[in-house]
Order: C-alpha cells, then sequence, then structure tokens
C-alpha cells in the first residue's frame, strides 16, 4: 500500500522537511515489515525492523536547496 505523509516544522524554521528518518522508523516498527520511502525530489529512505526491536534505517537525500538555521 502506500502512505502519504508531510511534516512540517515551521517553528523551528522547517517548513517542510522532505527525509523524515524519524517518523520512518516509527512506521516501521509499528507495521513490522521493511518499508521503502520516497520523497521530495531524489530522498529514498529504507527502514527495517529488527528481530531484537530496534529499526534499522538508511538511504539517500539529494539537496534540493540550502537553508539558514
Amino acid at each position: 500500500g502506500r502512505v502519504r505523509v508531510r511534516v512540517f516544522a515551521p517553528r523551528v524554521g522547517v517548513e517542510e522537511d522532505e527525509a523524515t528518518g524519524a517518523h520512518a522508523v516509527r512506521l516501521a516498527a509499528r507495521l513490522g515489515r521493511e518499508i521503502v520511502i520516497r520523497q521530495g525530489e531524489g530522498s529514498l529512505i529504507l527502514a527495517e525492523p529488527r528481530p531484537d526491536g530496534t529499526v534499522e534505517i538508511g538511504g539517500r537525500t539529494e539537496p534540493v536547496e540550502t537553508r539558514e538555521y
């Protein structure tokens, strides 16, 4: 299936986070299976629950803009 998720954090100066790894970890753990997320322009997140209760995460991102924080 597909899940469409967007994360906005204007209080910390991020209008939209296109590669939300923290949320990928939670979703993979909740579903109990590997997930592949494609976000924004070239972001890829892979998350896989492990038998010990941790979640392995990796992927790649492509810079789209530089933000001053």
